[in-house]
């Protein structure tokens, strides 16, 4: 399946974990407006490259938190007078 759509969050964005009931727990990303669930494989022997996923999710997820602040600084020193 390809999914191949570019979406901003909006300012009242969250993401987490949720479980509801008896229900498989869901990583849901709201992006407000827009959301997105990923749910775990039914079949056992899926669960490892699930994990592979959730862990690049995760660790892509934090390389790309350091971006916002850097850009921040790089405005502010362009801002300044020389």
């Amino acid at each position: 399946m390809a999914f191949n759509a570019m979406r901003k969050p909006g300012r009242q964005a969250v993401a987490g974990m949720q479980r509801n009931g008896s229900a498989n727990p869901a990583l849901v990303i709201y992006l407000d407006s827009d959301s997105l669930a990923i749910l775990p494989p039914s079949d056992p022997d899926e669960c490892p490259e699930f994990i592979r996923l959730l862990r690049q999710i995760r660790d892509s997820a934090d390389e790309l938190a350091v971006f916002p602040g850097r850009h921040k600084a790089v405005r502010d020193d362009d801002a300044r007078p020389e």
